[in-house]
């Protein structure tokens, strides 16, 4: 088996695919080496194609013509992004950023559309993952709609401690502000009214949560 394929053979969503389906999606994959900070697409852009991050992180959000950004999600290693566009045939619906260096593989959309109505699997692959991400992006609704921002800055603190400990590196304000929502000034001030609560501790910039529980219950508050 070609190192293509046993890279695509190691995706969880391409796992169980047959051996002369992930022959045809190697095929048609091209290898794409970005550093860190660099823009794949932007909102609008003409769909590449399928993209499955091979190592590093890829940023995925929306900006608005104010300039306050939306981060829908955030892209790390053995998953993908574009996947709509993809198959409806319209331009990308948000921008992509590497966050760090990245390789990426990139399934160009009409070979792609060809390997699916010839590997059925394929297909059905591919539509259980948009369902996972339209899932997420549901949670990720239900969050602006129906949590403070306090509530949803809480759920980013919880979620960042776990992170951390797998490596990830820390959020800036400017950052969490992006993933939740809201504006940086909020965030500082959320910040403060939770280390005086006793709930976390900010040293230096940086974020040492002190009281899960705690943090847990402002989710709900």
């Amino acid at each position: 088996m070609s190192t293509n394929q046993q890279t695509i053979r190691g995706l969880p969503f391409f796992s169980s695919l047959p051996d002369n389906a992930i022959i045809a999606i190697a095929a048609i994959a091209i290898e794409l080496r970005r550093p860190a900070g660099a823009t794949l697409f932007l909102e609008g852009d003409p769909a590449p194609g399928l993209c499955v991050v091979l190592n590093g992180r890829v940023k995925v959000s929306r900006t608005s013509a104010a300039g306050r950004e939306q981060v829908l999600t955030v892209v790390s290693a053995g998953s993908h992004f574009n996947s709509v566009p993809t198959f409806d045939h319209g331009p990308c619906p948000a921008d992509a950023h590497t966050l760090s260096e990245s390789t990426l593989l990139l399934l160009p959309t009409a070979a792609l559309h060809v390997v699916a109505l010839q590997h059925p699997q394929v297909a059905l692959a591919l539509l259980a993952e948009c369902g996972g991400f339209l899932r997420r992006l549901v949670l990720l609704v239900d969050d602006l709609a129906l949590h403070t921002v306090q509530g949803r800055l809480a759920r980013l603190l919880l979620t960042q401690a776990d992170a951390a400990k797998a490596g990830a590196p820390a959020l800036t304000q400017a950052e969490m502000a992006a993933h939740i929502g809201t504006v940086r000034e909020m965030i500082s001030r959320t910040l403060r009214t939770f280390e005086a609560l006793g709930l976390i501790q900010i040293d230096r910039g940086a974020i040492t949560v002190l009281d899960a529980a705690g943090l847990e219950m402002q989710i709900d508050g």
